[in-house]
């Protein structure tokens, strides 16, 4: 009889990657991971500790790398091993830190976080981002109040000074013209500035007085009715409506990406 042959053991290379029954690799995992903590802790930090943590995990990246690849010293067996992978977090720190510090540059821009310690009341042109909902906990008997989440464009204070920073709002209303609002209607509203509770990118809390006023339409490409389906089970119901608007190469005659099933039904007779 012959004999079978044994089973050969796989293990990982020189660049740290598994290519047989071993450890995973956790590299990119890790560059994952690391990014969206640092963004996370970005949050409730401001942008220049933020970036700060950035440069200082971006050097600390560099160093390594040149250990790893002999440049600066020789790397034991343990280091050579698990090196890489903590040069990956570090590049995922890098990542986090530089692009959450870039988005907390609008939210704590200078003049517009003066007018919020301020609580000044301003003028405020906005974009709706999303449907008003109402605030649960409301009083009993009274209009609920309705939560609008909107793109600051400009800003008038108290003593007509106008600052345009594309920061985000969070817009608190009792008046009931603020509830059939579309996302993309762009309207002026006035108020009172208040500090938002922070964790996240919102710039400043807009406590409305009055409705607000419109200027011109919802741009077409971001209006929905208020509650309406989301976008995916629209597309979903084009498709079933119109075949050719989901799968345009069934009207070229060239069907080779559509479903096999729509290729059999949108054939030409004969």
């Amino acid at each position: 009889m012959k004999a079978s042959p044994a089973p050969v053991a796989m293990s990982a290379g020189t660049s740290g990657v598994v290519t047989g029954g071993g450890a995973p690799d956790l590299r990119t995992a890790g560059l994952a991971v690391a990014a969206w903590l640092t963004a996370l802790a970005g949050l409730h930090l401001d942008a220049r500790r933020t970036l700060l943590l950035a440069a200082v995990a971006a050097g600390l990246a560099g160093v390594a790398t040149l250990h790893l690849l002999g440049l600066a010293g020789r790397p034991g067996p343990t280091v050579r091993r698990h090196g890489w992978v903590v040069v990956a977090i570090l590049i995922g720190v890098v990542c986090g830190g530089a692009a959450t510090s870039a988005r907390l540059t609008v939210r704590d821009a200078g003049p517009l976080l003066a007018l919020v310690n301020e609580r000044a009341r301003v003028t405020a042109e906005l974009v709706v981002r999303d449907d008003p909902r109402p605030v649960r906990g409301g009083i009993v008997g009274r209009p609920p109040t309705l939560l609008v989440p909107a793109r600051l464009v400009t800003l008038t204070g108290p003593q007509g000074q106008r600052i345009a920073v594309p920061a985000r709002v969070l817009v608190l209303a009792d008046d009931p013209a603020w509830r059939g609002l579309l996302p993309g209607q762009r309207l002026t509203a006035d108020g009172r500035l208040a500090e938002p509770r922070g964790g996240d990118l919102t710039g400043a809390v807009l406590m409305a007085v009055g409705a607000p006023v419109r200027l011109g339409a919802p741009r077409r490409c971001n209006a929905r009715p208020v509650g309406s389906a989301p976008a995916s089970s629209r597309r979903a119901h084009r498709c079933r409506t119109s075949r050719a608007a989901c799968c345009p190469a069934l009207s070229s005659g060239t069907p080779a990406g559509c479903p096999m099933r729509w290729r059999r039904t949108s054939a030409p007779p004969g």
